[in-house]
């Protein structure tokens, strides 16, 4: 094996290395988004990389609510999704309200606006004290009214290691772009090499005719 044929072959084998560890790096990071829809009526929560999500049925409907952790005074923004339980099917021109009910305390509700995609609204959580609230969606479909109750949910600061996995997770993503970045720039020095040698040896074979 040449040396020309021995530094291509390190070369590529290189970046095969790069893209199998970013492969790797997004398969971590990347979050399940998938649905269970079971027998159960209670409502399902689950967490994650700081966002929680929650769904319950009500009726025929499934409606899911995703949102940030809930630190105290800070607003925020959350997503409802509303489908028919049965076929998953998106629901359109739904109502939606989802309102925060403190001890002693007034309500506090924040009105779903239809998002972009069909089935999906968006909405703005107000600032609301530190702690324990019962978390409620008022829902209204075709002129039919239903509540889907998600249970007790804390606002409170996040703890350390919230924070700490917030950083980590920016520095993976930088990380990540630093790698693409070294991507390209080999696969620019590949082509350079491959093409320079390509002309090198088109005028060697035209200098020996």
């Amino acid at each position: 094996m040449d040396i020309q044929t021995r530094f291509t072959t390190n070369v590529l084998s290189l970046l095969l290395a790069v893209i199998a560890a970013l492969s790797m790096l997004s398969q971590t990071v990347s979050a399940h988004e998938g649905e269970d829809h079971g027998e159960a009526q209670a409502p399902v929560v689950s967490s994650g990389a700081n966002i929680s999500t929650r769904t319950t049925r009500v009726g025929e409907y499934e409606v899911t609510l995703k949102h940030p952790s809930l630190e105290p005074d800070k607003g925020t923004g959350a997503r409802l999704f509303v489908t028919k339980y049965e076929t998953n099917e998106p629901v359109n021109d739904a109502q939606l309200f989802v309102m925060f009910i403190g001890n002693g305390g007034a309500p506090v509700e924040a009105r779903g606006a239809a998002g972009s995609t069909a089935g999906v609204y968006e909405v703005s959580l107000p600032p609301l004290p530190q702690g324990s609230y019962r978390l409620v969606a008022r829902v209204q479909i075709n002129g039919a009214n239903a509540t889907a109750d998600y249970g007790t949910v804390n606002v409170a600061p996040l703890p350390p290691s919230a924070v700490e996995s917030s950083s980590q997770w920016a520095r993976t993503a930088l990380l990540a772009l630093a790698a693409l970045v070294a991507l390209g720039l080999g696969g620019a020095v590949v082509y350079r090499f491959l093409k320079n040698a390509r002309a090198s040896r088109q005028s060697g074979q035209a200098a020996t005719v």
